[in-house]
């Protein structure tokens, strides 16, 4: 019995523990010829008011192919990290050398806002309507390993057209951009990017995977013990 009360302790300390903390995140991107995987570290929520509220992505590392340009390699960290608690964005968002624009901001409840804003005659002005998502519309851009100084990016186009949220993934090296479709905007062109879908769940702490195998030893103790028992009373 005793083995069983202490299973029945642990299960329930697991039933009630805190979720897991969200600080580092396992993703996944896969459409037209872009595949990438991996762990994305993420900060606290950005200090920084002159900002959108997101979370600030410090680190990620993985994989990443796009066929379309026979590019493949190592996801081996950000491009160019952004530090919005150091030196804050003026602007709202970094450019890569090759042109690909980024903010490195994490929305773990998907509800990123409009970001896109350019200065008219002093006044800004929104040049792109859409939002939600796990990013924005700059997303987060990071180094592939090997020859050509590659930079790939993820990013989220919105809910354009009230319709499900579009992700889309693209690619520069240092001069320029080399796979992203519809990259100059204007009239009737859909938004930039090669589309596919996106997801990402939190990696588990430790601690908490600890008291989940726990739990399950202390279970499988109380079920080998009651097959003992039965097996034992079959005998008798």
């Amino acid at each position: 019995m005793k083995i069983g009360y202490f299973a029945l302790l642990v299960l329930a300390a697991v039933a009630v523990a805190p979720a897991a903390k969200a600080d580092s995140f396992y993703f996944s991107f896969s459409g037209h010829g872009i595949t990438a995987s991996g762990v994305l570290t993420v900060g606290p929520q950005s200090p920084n008011t002159s900002v959108p509220p997101g979370n600030e992505i410090t680190g990620i590392t993985g994989t990443f192919s796009d066929t379309n340009v026979g590019v493949s390699g190592a996801i081996t960290g950000l491009a160019t990290p952004v530090s919005y608690v150091n030196n804050p964005l003026v602007s709202g968002f970094a450019t890569t050398s090759g042109g690909l624009s980024y903010d490195d901001l994490f929305y773990p409840a998907g509800n990123s806002p409009t970001v896109c804003f350019e200065l008219v005659n002093g006044v800004p002005t929104l040049t792109y309507p859409f939002s939600g998502g796990l990013f924005d519309i700059y997303g987060v851009a990071f180094k592939i390993s090997g020859s050509g100084n590659y930079v790939g990016e993820i990013w989220s186009n919105g809910d354009v057209g009230n319709g499900p949220i579009i992700y889309a993934a693209g690619l520069a090296n240092a001069t320029s951009l080399v796979d992203l479709p519809n990259a100059t905007p204007g009239p009737g062109v859909p938004p930039p990017g090669e589309y596919g879908a996106f997801a990402a769940s939190p990696v588990p702490e430790p601690a908490s995977l600890l008291l989940l195998g726990a739990g399950m030893i202390g279970l499988a103790a109380v079920c080998a013990r009651k097959r003992k028992r039965s097996t034992f009373g079959q005998r008798a």
